[in-house]
């Protein structure tokens, strides 16, 4: 998802901001005349995912009790949440449930204050009027009036939008108060505020591309997350990873890189953090589907600590 700068300096700020020279924010508001429409990707990738047929995983090794890795999706959908029985009785058998951070109260407060400009500034100092009043239009659907959108970071706003406005529980959330009302120990990989830092630390520049990006195609984007939704219930993590870099956005650099920081680097933090709970064994983890796969995926990188990974749903 790209969209065209006014001038081809401005463009070039924005893709090679990562790569070769610092630029100067834009002096002037983006508008929606810097949209661009959604095109396939240029280089579509033939990669084989190894661990993408599965959402539950068995993690062995001799000497430990055996644990369970389940991947799962940000949503409250009741199709989602009404797990199967090979999924539930691992949970409910649990001792320690494991998810990638939990919503603490303090680090909840920490994240949420990270999602807002403190210094003066505002979303209006970057785009237009009528780009901010579409903004609001579409975080109104999340409860968030206007009055609060004016202060939100950009990475903030996108972040939002990404997920499905729905008004539910979300997966997550409903497997740990099953966890805490089976009474099992209840742990994070990450706390929220480590999450919004993986935001948080990108450049204005990028955060004011990725929430046009989103804005300006934010039909497509919604109508794609009921079709990731699909692939998700069908365990299919491989269309799942295809299907999200299916656009032309996926080639760009500045894409890569966030990519890179919100999943690969993450992996390799969340299988150091395991290590202790599957060493004590009988844990349920539950973490975004999209971790599991891949050479760089927490399932891979376990196998390479000679763990034993064995698909059971």
């Amino acid at each position: 998802m790209r969209h065209k700068f006014k001038n081809i300096v401005n463009y070039l700020c924005t893709i090679l901001s990562f790569l070769i020279w610092p630029c100067l924010l834009w002096a002037e508001q983006v508008t929606q005349n810097d949209c661009r429409s959604l095109e396939p990707s240029t280089q579509q990738s033939e990669e084989s995912l190894k661990y993408a047929d599965a959402l539950l995983w068995k993690i062995s090794k001799d000497g430990y009790e055996p644990s369970y890795i389940f991947g799962t999706i940000h949503v409250s959908d009741s199709r989602i949440a009404d797990l199967p029985e090979l999924v539930s009785s691992k949970l409910n058998a649990s001792d320690v449930f494991v998810m990638e951070a939990l919503p603490e109260p303090e680090e909840a407060l920490k994240l949420s204050q990270m999602m807002f400009f403190d210094d003066g500034r505002t979303l209006k100092d970057f785009i237009d009027d009528k780009l901010f009043d579409r903004t609001a239009e579409i975080l109104s659907a999340y409860q968030l009036p206007p009055e609060s959108v004016t202060f939100m970071q950009p990475w903030a706003a996108f972040l939002v939008m990404n997920y499905p406005a729905e008004q539910g529980m979300p997966l997550d959330l409903q497997l740990l108060n099953t966890a805490e009302q089976n009474g099992a120990k209840v742990q994070g990989l990450e706390s929220l505020s480590e999450q919004g830092d993986v935001f948080s630390s990108m450049d204005i520049q990028t955060q004011i591309q990725f929430l046009l990006d989103t804005v300006c195609n934010y039909e497509t984007i919604s109508k794609d997350f009921e079709k990731m939704k699909s692939f998700y219930l069908a365990r299919d993590l491989q269309g799942l990873f295809d299907y999200s870099n299916q656009y032309s956005f996926s080639d760009e650099q500045i894409y890569k890189d966030f990519i890179r920081k919100l999943l690969t680097d993450r992996n390799h933090i969340m299988v150091d953090r395991m290590q202790s709970v599957l060493e004590a064994g009988n844990a349920f983890i539950a973490i975004g589907a999209m971790h599991l796969p891949g050479h760089e995926g927490v399932l891979a990188l376990l196998g390479r600590k000679g763990y034993r990974i064995t698909s059971i749903y």
